[in-house]
């Protein structure tokens, strides 16, 4: 169980609501951690009550007289008055002072992990939102402060960067225009900044998907054509072929003529082994070996130990293994390498994508009437375009990537993974917005007729479910 997730729901870009209705703080951190304790004290009670069962055995046959032979030299050394040759003293495994140990200093020890953990999930899950207003809102250069949280090089800061974006495209209009109207900025207008880096994260999965699809540039490089190299000019006469040690003198005894014989036959085979393999002497000890294979084993032994035989075994072990508790953390699952390809790794950046595909789609659509210098308008293109290449580059991902050989219960339904239908709707619902809001003037902006038929192919309806951050 991963007690790591943040749970925070996604509002689809499609979803008609108010500013007001929006812009509702969500449930009190208070109130979330009064509706969810309960159920945590559950699971604590489950998990103490079995801790005191296994516990004092545990504890009886392995820690405890570990924990004695420690005490007691530490209590020698420190000068208490203990006898040297003190004994520990007997105590049965279901004593009742260590079950009530045990259940105590589970629940108590079970109480702190889980939750301060559930208290740290609830607070950061609030929305980025301060009395009302965007966090950045506060600073002397809001748009910058914005700006610079969404190049950070921090997952976490870009996340909530990223978050207040799409907070800010949905529910603050004075902002969006604020940020339409801010074009005296260092590095561009403060739109050009927050799409750039709103497509180089949306780009970023057409990006990995491609880097896993093609060979390594590294690995090309390890395979060097000879003739591609250029040598330096060749400055004395090439060495000699022959051999140009002087040659051994005749052997003059019967050992040395056998020790010449073996040798000459070693160097031989070490300088031309497929020469070895078809000597004499080579098939003559492959006779004998299969001889002695036929008359010491029956054929049901041989073909027990036949490779293949051994192989199908191995598999066959390896499968169950694999199909058990204990194989699961060694499956590679379809999901899991689908979600490490297109959001990278070690942590998704799924959520943080959603909110870019959402930031942008809202702030366009809102620029007809809020952008009073058409400078939104130019990049309508460039949006509509990338979104039409990372949907396909995902769904080109799911239905041609194969299951990994340790993923033993894929079926063909596993293929449409949570993350990726979220994304996948997320731009479908992206562009359905894009071309109802600009589609009636499309040659003017520069949009042409096949990324508009495109856009309009993948356009669709679908409910977004919760996603965790």
């Amino acid at each position: 169980m991963d007690y790591d997730k943040v749970r925070g729901s996604v509002e689809p870009v499609y979803q008609t609501s108010t500013p007001q209705e929006s812009s509702q703080a969500p449930a009190n951190p208070a109130e979330q951690l009064k509706s969810r304790f309960p159920k945590l004290l559950q699971e604590i009670g489950i998990i103490s009550s079995f801790s005191a069962v296994i516990g004092p055995i545990v504890y009886s046959l392995t820690v405890r007289k570990t924990a004695w032979r420690i005490s007691h030299a530490c209590a020698r050394f420190l000068q208490w008055d203990i006898p040297s040759k003190a004994e520990l003293s007997i105590i049965p495994p279901y004593h009742i002072t260590l079950i009530i140990r045990s259940l105590i200093s589970s629940f108590c020890l079970l109480l702190l992990w889980r939750g301060s953990n559930l208290a740290f999930s609830v607070y950061v899950a609030q929305e980025p939102v301060k009395r009302g207003q965007p966090l950045t809102q506060d600073s002397s250069d809001s748009n910058g402060s914005l700006i610079n949280g969404l190049r950070s090089r921090k997952s976490l800061v870009r996340a909530f960067a990223f978050w207040e974006l799409a907070k800010i495209s949905q529910s603050f209009p004075q902002r969006r225009i604020s940020i339409f109207k801010d074009i005296d900025r260092p590095g561009g207008p403060a739109w050009s900044q927050i799409s750039s880096g709103c497509l180089k994260m949306i780009q970023g999965i057409t990006t990995r998907i491609s880097e896993y699809s093609s060979p390594s540039t590294q690995h090309q490089q390890l395979f060097i054509n000879p003739d591609q190299l250029q040598s330096l000019p060749r400055m004395g006469i090439p060495p000699k072929e022959e051999a140009v040690v002087l040659h051994p003198p005749a052997p003059s005894t019967k050992r040395e003529l056998v020790e010449s014989k073996v040798g000459s036959f070693a160097k031989s085979v070490g300088n031309n082994p497929a020469s070895g393999y078809g000597s004499p002497v080579v098939q003559q000890s492959k006779y004998y070996l299969e001889q002695a294979r036929t008359k010491l084993l029956s054929p049901e032994q041989q073909q027990a130990v036949s490779p293949a035989h051994v192989r199908s075994t191995f598999n066959t072990y390896l499968t169950r293994f694999l199909r058990s508790g204990f194989g699961q953390p060694f499956r590679q699952t379809f999901a899991r390498r689908v979600r490490s390809i297109a959001f990278g790794q070690p942590f998704s950046e799924c959520v943080t994508i959603v909110d870019a595909i959402d930031a942008l789609t809202r702030m366009a659509t809102a620029s007809i009437k809020e952008d009073d210098y058409g400078k939104v308008a130019r990049d309508i293109p460039t949006i509509v375009q990338t979104f039409i290449t990372t949907h396909q580059s995902l769904e080109n991902l799911i239905g041609t990537l194969q299951p990994h050989w340790t993923d033993v219960e894929f079926q063909e339904s596993q293929r449409e993974v949570q993350d990726v239908q979220v994304t996948l709707d997320a731009l479908r619902h992206g562009l359905g917005e894009l071309i109802n809001a600009f589609g009636a003037f499309a040659a003017e902006i520069g949009l042409e007729g096949q990324d508009v038929r495109a856009a309009k192919m993948i356009a669709g309806k679908k409910k977004t479910e919760m996603i965790e951050r």
